[in-house]
């Protein structure tokens, strides 16, 4: 099954860069078949033009609930389009470019999409490092992508 893992946020805008991190730390650790992994940072409706023709799509992107920072939640189906809280600083939330993407692309937009979000501390100080919670989550955003993918493969 072909898969797009895209890592979305602002690298400097503190943990909002967590996805596009956790991305590219992904692509130096682990190489699946049939899987591309992308950096796209606040790339907004701009995820369309790299989603269309993948058959699974995992995003990893920053998320604000009010859950202690750090803390890592997997979205899927309707958790992902109900959520207001994921890309607010992007051109477009992801809900909004997710709906508008099955409008436009049909068949062509991933079925399958997962959000591997984590909960940011610091979404407001210019900063490209991570706060020390949502640092120390990382390896276990990975972890959980890497089983997602083995899952997805047997």
């Amino acid at each position: 099954m072909k898969t797009l893992v895209a890592g979305i946020g602002s690298m400097i805008l503190g943990d909002d860069g967590v996805g596009v991190q956790a991305a590219g730390r992904l692509r130096a650790c682990f190489s699946f078949d049939q899987v591309d992994i992308i950096e796209l940072g606040t790339a907004g409706l701009g995820l369309l033009d790299f989603s269309e023709g993948y058959a699974r799509l995992i995003i990893l992107d920053a998320i604000v609930t009010g859950a202690p920072p750090g803390t890592i939640y997997d979205l899927k189906g309707e958790e992902v389009t109900r959520t207001v809280h994921l890309g607010a600083g992007h051109e477009a939330d992801l809900p909004t470019t997710l709906a508008l993407g099955r409008n436009l692309l049909g068949a062509l937009m991933p079925e399958d999409i997962v959000v591997v979000a984590v909960e940011a501390g610091n979404l407001t100080t210019f900063s490209e490092c991570l706060t020390p919670e949502v640092e120390a989550a990382i390896p276990m955003v990975l972890a959980r992508v890497k089983g997602l993918l083995e899952e997805r493969e047997s």
